[in-house]
């Protein structure tokens, strides 16, 4: 008899849909829900029939009266760590939203007390989960454009650096690692490991432009307040350059540009024998062209995919995040019975957090930094200690 799943959904704000969605598609998961508000708990209780003896106001009780195998933490990201770390401690495998948590020091916790438990970590980097990645590391892996030379990112825009570091850099930093993981350079080293990054942030235009200073980091809701509270924040604008194992520099830049664009946002490969672009959020598209990557006329041509699975069909409005999710969580069930990583596991969601307070240690320093950094603490916050004591 197939084995069923207790699942506990902790957060049931906007993400946390998309997952209640995905784990009320399975039919061998039953499911409870926490949030300490009362009314976003109704309404996503009430949506997907969970009954009320199984939706909690306090998570710890989730855990502890239902008992669930594994945990889908979907809060904001200052709830990442005190529930990753209660959950690991009553030995639940957990699937996190990104980022990990609000610094290195949480996050390098989340991962040692899940790893010494012998429960799965893993981090909803979904990009990972689908057909355009998977197919354009097969063609990396392949040859099919030859050495990798660089990578571009892109950033689809709609907020500052600051808050785009931690909310949408992190997928792009992990999609990056996950493309460059499929490229072989010999000796049993892959081109994933990020070695030394170099950022620098700006604020203001024109005239009032200037490198973004210590007096101007702030709370991610002061910001963007209309934005998921995401710890301490710096900067409107900026470049970063990332380089990989094998001398492979990637380049990204945030414009700060005021409306988004999902179909812009995403990572180019750049190879000897051609370039590959994976494209979009959500729902993502893979183009190729197969010239040098200086070569301006060669155009940009569609990569065709393996079909998606398809979710019920009152859920068409937002198929591709209910796909997305459904995958990852797919994903954790099989790692937790094949006893391995899943495929955005939590050491992955670790390397993309520790590039993102690598940016803010380089541009506090202005010069490269080399990783791992040997400083844990949230670099504004250190920068702002050190200024209160003189430093």
């Amino acid at each position: 008899m197939p084995k069923r799943y207790r699942a506990g959904l902790i957060g049931c704000g906007g993400m946390g849909r998309h997952h209640a969605a995905a784990l009320a598609c399975m039919d061998d998961v039953d499911l409870a829900l926490a949030d300490i508000m009362p009314t976003s708990l109704d309404r996503l209780g009430d949506e997907f029939g969970v009954a009320s003896n199984r939706r909690y106001l306090d998570y710890e009780r989730l855990l502890d009266d239902f008992r669930p195998d594994f945990i889908v933490v979907a809060t904001q990201a200052p709830q990442h760590a005190p529930i990753t770390l209660a959950a690991a401690g009553r030995g639940v495998h957990v699937l996190c939203e990104k980022p990990l948590a609000l610094n290195l020091v949480e996050a390098d916790a989340m991962v040692a007390a899940c790893a010494k438990a012998g429960v799965r970590l893993a981090v909803n980097h979904l990009r990972r989960d689908a057909p355009a990645p998977r197919v354009a590391r097969e063609l990396i892996a392949a040859g099919g454009i030859g050495d990798v030379v660089a990578v571009d990112i892109h950033d689809k825009g709609g907020r500052p650096i600051g808050n785009t570091l931690m909310e949408m850099a992190t997928h792009y930093i992990d999609m990056a690692r996950f493309l460059l993981n499929a490229y072989d350079l010999g000796n049993g080293r892959r081109a994933d490991e990020l070695e030394w990054l170099f950022g620098r942030l700006s604020t203001g235009l024109g005239r009032a432009a200037h490198p973004a200073r210590l007096e101007e980091i702030q709370h991610s809701q002061v910001a963007v307040p209309t934005d998921r509270d995401c710890g301490l924040v710096l900067g409107e604008r900026g470049t970063v350059t990332l380089g990989f194992a094998g001398e492979i520099q990637a380049v990204a830049r945030f414009h700060n540009r005021p409306r988004q664009d999902s179909h812009y946002d995403g990572v180019d490969v750049i190879g000897t024998r051609g370039s590959l672009a994976v494209r979009g959020g959500m729902a993502m598209w893979l183009f190729r062209r197969r010239g040098h990557a200086w070569a301006v006329h060669d155009p940009w041509e569609p990569v065709e995919l393996p079909p998606e699975p398809h979710g019920p069909s009152d859920y068409d409005d937002w198929q591709p995040a209910l796909t997305r999710c459904h995958g990852m969580l797919r994903e954790l069930i099989a790692a937790i019975e094949e006893g391995r990583e899943h495929i955005s596991s939590g050491r992955d969601g670790l390397a993309a957090l520790e590039a993102v307070m690598a940016v803010y240690t380089s541009h506090r320093l202005g010069q490269p930094v080399t990783l791992p950094l040997p400083e844990r603490r949230h670099p504004l916050a250190v920068w702002r200690e050190e200024a209160a004591h003189g430093g």
